[in-house]
């Protein structure tokens, strides 16, 4: 790629202010938000869902909705004045070229008619690049963020990668063309923590190298303390606190922000129980292969993604399943919810094969919450709808008995009456997973199948869900099946740990004993690759 001279890298903002149209007025999402970003230098913002984090770099970028009204006194990106650079300017000599940014949502900036590596040349041939280059360039950043079979993957489609996998894409597309500034919108949500450390390690490495400046959006505050300078706390669409991190993380001023750092989940001193139960979930000896074609015609290629899996889950227990993407976890929950058959093997629910239980009635017995909210929720349904829906489906209550255990179930989740009538794509994507939760819990069902059930969620609704659910598997005796990358979460929720790797289980243990001493070296990676605040404090 040719060197280029560099332009100014600092972001100067002052009083920026955004405002949405709503029925029957306006809604001010960024009110009087104003910092600066040097060259080199690391940002961090952080808040709930709706805090208006996203909304400040979109405007920065200018990928704000046509109806929204963006005013500020200064508003400055890679020495370009925003406030009168022309829309032409933009497209071509700012974004993608002089600033990447990192979206938090893959499957929907990832276009699902071409493969991922046309999408990722176009970065850079749309900007002047050779082919060639484009490709090169492409296969050398797909391997940098950790996919494995570059070549090979380079010709297939977005479907055809796993959430993590897809968020790698969008990491390396972002940095095609070597961006004066990278604005990163929650980029290490989906992934584990392996390769989380992993994309953090390499964008310090490239800021290192390249003198770039990073603004990292983000509702973990573990990863905002341990990448960045300085941090700047969002609620409500106002800046309440910044400074630099190890300040704000060691000293707190504002009490939102002790809150979002005292949500953090922590497993210390958590007593697991130790007696028998009776096994609800058996899984024995259990197989799944895949055959993956290469190309349109080229061979297929066997992927096991399961192999010789035996476990128990006991009655009332949670179970977490951890492991890096593509160890089979996925895989594995689908199975047990009797999406997919075994290839080889037996699981069985309550005594009764899987495959032998009707649809209708497994669907009152096991539900799952999925990792990828927007997926997997109906796009022309309103959140109500959504929720309501199994109730539906099963003839359960009248119509006002509905109407109100949607309400309840939506209040248990943090979703507000506001949300009743909004449709998926106007919400956030930790409020869609609420809605997707909300839905999987509707029925009470016995077992819940959790994928990834908190990865879109900010530190302080993370922390009301795993509690709802730890009050809901006392309450109810739920049996939960925990699929996760976050072990901070492993540790405060589960009572046993299985690590998976390459489609095995490779460790089996109680959970306090896997964090006091670990076995197997993999084990140990995964935990040392967990981000802390303590080394901060």
């Amino acid at each position: 790629m040719e060197h280029r001279k560099a332009l100014p890298t600092t972001v100067e903002v002052e009083g920026l202010t955004v405002t949405l149209p709503i029925p029957g007025g306006a809604l001010t999402a960024v009110k009087g938000v104003s910092f600066a970003l040097k060259k080199g230098e690391t940002l961090g913002i952080v808040g709930e869902s709706g805090s208006g984090k996203s909304m400040t770099a979109h405007a920065l970028m200018g990928l704000l909705p046509s109806a929204a009204e963006r005013s500020a006194e200064r508003l400055e990106l890679c020495g370009h004045n925003l406030l009168t650079v022309s829309e032409k300017m933009l497209a071509t000599d700012i974004r993608g070229q002089r600033a990447g940014m990192i979206f938090q949502e893959p499957m929907t900036s990832l276009n699902p008619v071409y493969p991922v590596g046309r999408q990722l040349c176009e970065m850079m041939t749309l900007h002047g690049g050779a082919s060639r280059t484009a490709k090169a360039r492409a296969l050398e950043l797909m391997n940098a963020v950790g996919l494995p079979d570059a070549e090979e993957r380079f010709n297939q489609y977005p479907h055809q990668f796993s959430g993590g996998q897809r968020q790698r894409i969008m990491i390396a597309m972002a940095l095609m063309n070597e961006p004066d500034i990278l604005i990163a919108d929650e980029p290490t949500t989906a992934l584990d923590v392996t390769i989380q450390k992993q994309i953090l390690d390499l964008l310090k490495d490239l800021q290192q190298r390249l003198g770039i400046a990073i603004i990292l959006i983000s509702h973990d505050f573990g990863v905002v303390a341990n990448f960045t300078n300085r941090v700047l706390v969002m609620l409500k669409g106002e800046v309440v606190e910044q400074g630099p991190t190890r300040q704000v993380v060691s000293a707190p001023q504002h009490p939102y922000t002790r809150k979002l750092i005292d949500s953090i989940p922590r497993g210390s001193g958590r007593s697991v129980a130790t007696q028998e139960r009776e096994p609800v979930i058996s899984v024995e000896d259990v197989s799944r292969t895949y055959h993956v074609k290469r190309g349109l015609f080229g061979s297929k290629r066997r992927i096991e993604a399961v192999q010789d899996v035996s476990l128990t889950v006991g009655k009332g227990e949670t179970l977490a399943v951890v492991g890096e993407s593509g160890s089979g976890k996925s895989t594995l929950s689908r199975l047990i919810l009797g999406l997919e058959a075994p290839d080889r093997g037996r699981i069985t629910l309550d005594g009764v094969d899987v495959a032998a239980v009707l649809q209708v009635k497994r669907a009152q017995i096991v539900q799952p919450i999925f990792q990828d909210p927007y997926g997997s929720l109906n796009p022309r349904m309103s959140v109500s709808q959504i929720i309501r829906r199994p109730l539906d489906i099963h003839g359960i209550g009248s119509r006002r008995e509905r109407q109100e255990m949607v309400r309840r179930v939506m209040e248990q989740t943090g979703l507000t009456a506001r949300f009743t009538h909004a449709y998926p794509n106007q919400m956030s994507g930790g409020q869609r997973q609420r809605v997707a939760i909300a839905r999987a819990l509707i029925l009470r069902p016995e077992i819940v199948i959790c994928d990834e059930p908190t990865s879109a969620l900010d530190v302080s609704i993370q922390a009301q869900i795993l509690s709802l659910l730890a009050e809901l598997r006392v309450e109810l005796n739920l049996t939960l099946v925990l699929i996760t990358h976050d072990l901070a979460i492993v540790e405060q929720m589960a009572d046993r740990v299985v690590v998976m790797h390459k489609g095995r289980i490779v460790e089996e243990a109680r959970t306090d004993r896997l964090f006091a001493d670990p076995q197997q070296a993999y084990t140990r990676r995964l935990l040392a690759s967990v981000p802390s605040l303590e080394m901060l404090r």
